[in-house]
């Protein structure tokens, strides 16, 4: 009995030293997250979110979380709450607020993330504490934007730094299950988070805050609230930030005082083929990667709710929106909070879709993922191309070039409808009455992540407003023009994507999406090392007139760059017709890749 007994001990003993010795999956995924710098944001939780403030005052949001009850692979909730409404009376604070969604979220496996308006929702109580009441002549409808404390009163500082500090040491003390399914909380400066403290002027002009002025108090602002949510003597854990940063000279800011910053993208998420997208999406383009001075990729969200308000839009809004998805990704857009009545109709769940399968993937080595969505672009800045003795004066008050560079496009479905917005501002240019395929300084490269066209308007053709609508395709592509010797769509990697023995060793699998418009033929080849391009397949049209889906798989490719012009890939005609492409993806397995050993 008692050898019964020491043997029974011995034997949980050895299983408790054991499962001690364990890891559960839940440590090992703490574990690979803390050995992961600052700011860098889990796969899963990129993609579509949901979108519920407008205007001024943030709307209640109504609770739909489900598969049955909204876009079923929603990835987070946003909890924008004002000040007046956390924190209604002095020092009475309303946290169940907060943690009624963090419960809900965390039960449905979403994330995240917290932002808190000071302005324009503040707490009425300040008045009564002696900070001015500021009257303003605002643009916005909404009474709460007319009406604003002084954002430079001391009073206003203090108060508003301790509910900043509050919020901080309540999120960071959730209990371990609620506190992961925050990703960041997003640093808020000015009116509605925007770039500056009134939405008008007030009528009072000792109130006014001057341009030059308002940079300090952003800086004021955003080193109190990293101190609330970074520091580490209480031994709580880190909250990453979100800070609005939209200059050179910001982003090198972020590096130097807190190199875990997120950003806003606010030009990436609301509309496509907005003037200006180029020269302001080159601010961000080194940040998309790890190759910067901080040695890690930016995460950022952005808003895509105006679109809506916009009759070009509207057109074709299915379409439209899809164009955005890859519009937003180029730009390396992560999390894109898509207002709620979009996410409760179906309609719109192809083009949230390709938003959700490619987002979040900023680490060219572990990417599942590469694409080039195809396109042209006719920017009338660009003098190289249009020649200013053929097409006049690149000047923006030349609209005579813009229809001179349309009407050279226009047998390939070029079409300008609002011409004054051709050369507008980027503003305005999202506010155009029609769709403008002349504009000023837009992207002019395909929409791609890892795979890029190379001499693309020596060898390939642009086409606009291509048929049938009721695919989402056609707003651009390129093509074949036989008759010009365009014949060819060369392609290459980010040299990151591939190394020489993982793309020999494993199945690579292409997706071509082209239109069906002739009995023509086609192939896809490929470097497969030594200086050989080999021919995949070749694929027959039947001329159905409509876009077709092809898949390729192959195992023995080399991607080194080694083909024709520098090429990894590319699509050849293979006759004297002219099909048209929409898009090239490329699929392969990544498994095992831990984003770390690509952080240095």
């Amino acid at each position: 009995m008692k050898q019964g007994l020491f043997t029974l001990i011995t034997l949980l003993a050895v299983i408790l030293t054991g499962c001690l010795g364990c890891k559960s999956p839940a440590s090992e995924k703490q574990e690979e997250q803390d050995s992961v710098k600052p700011g860098i944001l889990p796969v899963e939780a990129c993609g579509v979110w949901s979108w519920y403030s407008t205007g001024g005052a943030p709307n209640k949001w109504d609770g739909k979380i489900s598969s049955d009850e909204t876009y079923p692979h929603l990835k987070g909730i946003p909890i924008v709450i004002g000040w007046n409404k956390l924190e209604p009376e002095d020092g009475v604070y309303n946290w169940n607020l907060i943690d009624d969604i963090i419960k809900k979220a965390a039960a449905h496996d979403k994330y995240v993330f917290t932002l808190l308006w000071l302005n324009p929702v503040n707490a009425e109580w300040l008045y009564e504490k002696g900070v001015p009441k500021v009257e303003i002549n605002s643009f916005k409808r909404d009474p709460h934007f007319s009406t604003l404390p002084y954002p430079m009163d001391e009073k206003y500082k203090y108060y508003s730094e301790r509910i900043i500090v509050k919020l901080a040491e309540h999120l960071r003390s959730l209990p371990p299950e609620l506190f992961e399914r925050i990703i960041f909380h997003q640093v808020v400066e000015g009116s509605t988070g925007d770039g500056f403290c009134y939405k008008g002027d007030p009528i009072d002009p000792k109130y006014n805050v001057s341009r030059d002025e308002w940079p300090e108090y952003q800086k004021y602002i955003r080193k109190f609230t990293v101190d609330a949510f970074m520091e580490k003597e209480s031994g709580l854990p880190e909250i990453p930030l979100l800070i609005h940063l939209m200059t050179d000279g910001d982003m090198t800011w972020g590096a130097e005082q807190y190199n875990g910053f997120l950003t806003k993208k606010g030009v990436a998420s609301h509309f496509y083929h907005s003037n200006y997208s180029r020269s302001k999406s080159l601010v961000y383009e080194p940040y998309n990667t790890s190759g910067n001075e901080l040695e890690r990729p930016v995460y950022s969200r952005g808003e895509g709710e105006t679109m809506w308000m916009r009759q070009w839009f509207k057109k074709d809004s299915l379409q439209n929106l899809y164009w955005s998805a890859f519009h937003a990704l180029h730009w390396g857009l992560d999390i894109w909070n898509i207002p709620e009545h979009i996410l409760e109709n179906p309609r719109w769940y192809p083009a949230l879709d390709v938003f959700n399968k490619y987002a979040g993937n900023k680490f060219p080595a572990t990417s599942p993922y590469a694409f080039a969505a195809l396109k042209d672009e006719l920017n009338a800045d660009d003098t190289i191309r249009f020649l200013e003795d053929t097409y006049g004066v690149a000047s923006k008050s030349n609209t005579d070039r813009v229809l001179k560079i349309c009407s050279a496009y226009a047998d390939h479905g070029a079409i300008v409808e609002d011409l004054e917005a051709s050369l507008a501002e980027s503003h305005n240019s999202r506010s155009r009455e029609g769709y403008n395929d002349v504009g000023w300084n837009r992207i002019d490269t395909d929409y791609c992540m890892y795979l890029y066209s190379i001499d693309q308007a020596e060898t390939s053709i642009g086409w606009w407003h291509l048929d049938p609508k009721d695919q989402p395709y056609g707003r651009f592509g390129r093509g074949f023009e036989h008759e010009t010797k365009k014949d060819t769509l060369f392609f290459k990697f980010h040299e990151n994507f591939f190394n020489e023995i993982e793309s020999k060793n494993q199945e690579i699998t292409f997706r071509i999406v082209w239109l069906d418009n002739s009995e023509g033929s086609w192939k896809f080849s490929y470097t497969a090392g030594n200086g050989e391009f080999k021919t995949a397949k070749t694929f027959k049209g039947e001329g159905s007139h409509r876009w077709k889906e092809e898949f390729i798989s192959i195992s023995d490719a080399v991607f080194q760059g080694d083909g024709p012009r520098g090429a990894d890939i590319a699509l050849i005609n293979s006759d004297h017709t002219d099909e048209i492409f929409h898009l090239i993806e490329v699929e392969r397995n990544v498994t095992g890749r831990k984003i770390q050993e690509y952080i240095n």
